[in-house]
């Protein structure tokens, strides 16, 4: 069974942590030279003096040695980790919470039978211990979820008062099972939930694209602990992705209020809501921040070039377009759309359909639709609309005989005709010429007016 990996230095889901447990808040201060030492080096000889001195005061204390063991563990050093449990079990030997480091290292160590074996361990000789119950739970939810709900139902016998889905909740959360998590957290009681077991829950929904019921979870938790920076986060990605634009102005105002770094992320759903809410120049201020704090990010190039264009200021448009386009990764069609669009705003027809026909080479499933545009953009630069009439045949020699044209494409093909065959009647008053596509216009749409009209066709 792959590994749990419960009690290691998890990196959750979007950059947030998880809560230091009890008895490691308690020795922490203790615990955080070996801690940074490992983090620098992980191994035993670059910690052995200071875990000299560590075992000195606290070795008569299993949770103390509990503690180091799960520092031990979280640098992946299994048999120290294993060590400090069997200390701790010396001194106690029904100290649940070494058989729960025990279970933990074998998770690690992809053994899921044998932590199951000693988080069962747990739940025999420490019977009032709930993680014993959670873990065991977790390590069958899959492979017998008939297993896992019994030790749960047993938990509950035991301990009718605890908060066994909420703990549940956080066990899958920590384990990123979000689907889980959810399910646990959602039966769980949210007036009794922990602040930060509030932000598991609504990260959870979150990355499920539960949004709406995400951004509930948030915002209720948001005003119960107006403090918390991820709480407000939340409320504010899901409060975009809703486009409940005002709610999240004021949630992006509340992150900026709290303490803690702010991201990108946080500036660019700030700038979002503002961009929505047509704040141009507010919009502009968060975008700024953005890219200041992450200047190789292209995403806020983007941005500033929507607000400026929103301002009617195109030369800034242009220039933030343009510098996305040389710096961002994977641009798309509607990325080379914008930059034509502010082309044909300044009147620089020309390149607006020079990006047109980059489309049509970079995407061909779209180049029916990037020549359409192409040639109106050619028929404003010219009067005559002489220079359209190229892009309007490239439509029909592409689709005109295509075997598995959508109807998307139908239509292009339909204006293609619409176009030349006025070109050659009401332009060039050449009526001869404009009939073949009349023709083929009236076979795919035999109301069409114009083709009716050119044919003789009467109602």
């Amino acid at each position: 069974m792959k590994a749990i990996k419960y009690l290691c230095s998890v990196a959750l889901v979007l950059g947030l942590s998880a809560p230091v447990m009890a008895q490691e808040a308690d020795y922490g201060t203790a615990l955080e030279p070996i801690s940074k030492a490992l983090k620098a080096n992980p191994s035993f000889d670059a910690v052995k003096g200071l875990v000299k001195d560590y075992q000195k005061n606290y070795k008569k204390d299993p949770a103390a040695l509990v503690s180091l063991g799960n520092t031990f563990l979280s640098a992946k050093l299994y048999d120290q980790a294993n060590a400090m449990a069997d200390l701790a079990l010396k001194r106690d030997k029904n100290y649940g919470d070494a058989f729960i480091l025990k279970g933990d290292i074998e998770a690690m160590k992809d053994e899921g039978g044998d932590a199951a074996m000693w988080y069962n361990q747990c739940m025999q000789l420490d019977p009032k211990n709930p993680t014993g119950y959670l873990r065991y739970a977790s390590v069958y939810r899959k492979r017998a979820p008939e297993e896992a709900a019994k030790a749960l139902d047993q938990l509950r016998t035991i301990l009718p008062d605890y908060p066994v889905d909420a703990e549940a909740g956080h066990s899958f959360y920590v384990a990123e099972k979000y689907d889980k998590a959810w399910e646990s957290y959602s039966k769980s009681n949210m007036d009794k939930l922990d602040e930060y077991k509030l932000s598991e829950y609504a990260i959870a929904g979150y990355v499920l694209s539960k949004f709406d019921d995400s951004y509930k979870v948030a915002s209720f938790g948001a005003k119960k602990f107006p403090k918390n920076i991820t709480l407000n986060r939340v409320a504010l990605w899901n409060a975009v992705d809703l486009k409940k634009y005002p709610e999240a102005i004021e949630y992006a105002k509340a992150v900026l209020a709290c303490d803690g770094d702010k991201s990108t992320r946080d500036y660019m759903y700030y700038g979002n809501a503002l961009l929505a809410t047509q704040q141009w120049q507010d919009a502009i201020t968060q975008f700024e921040a953005a890219l200041k704090l992450d200047p190789n990010n292209a995403e806020p190039l983007e941005k500033l070039s929507e607000a400026y264009t929103g301002l009617g200021q195109e030369d800034k448009a242009l220039d933030y377009s343009e510098q996305y386009m040389s710096k961002a990764k994977n641009i798309s069609v509607s990325d080379y759309a914008r930059l034509a669009g502010i082309y044909t705003q300044k009147g620089n027809y020309d390149k607006a359909i020079s990006v047109y026909e980059s489309i049509a080479q970079k995407f061909p499933s779209v180049a029916g639709w990037a020549y359409l545009l192409a040639g109106s953009t050619a028929a404003k630069a010219d009067k005559t609309e002489a220079k359209s009439v190229p892009y309007y045949e490239k439509i029909v020699s592409l689709l005109e005989n295509k075997a598995d044209r959508d109807a998307d494409e139908t239509g292009y093909l339909k204006s293609a005709y619409q176009n030349l065959g006025y070109y050659y009647w009401g332009t060039k008053h050449d009526l001869e010429a404009a009939k073949p596509y009349y023709e083929k216009l009236y076979k795919l749409d035999p109301n069409d007016k114009g083709a009716k009209a050119a044919l003789g066709i009467k109602d």
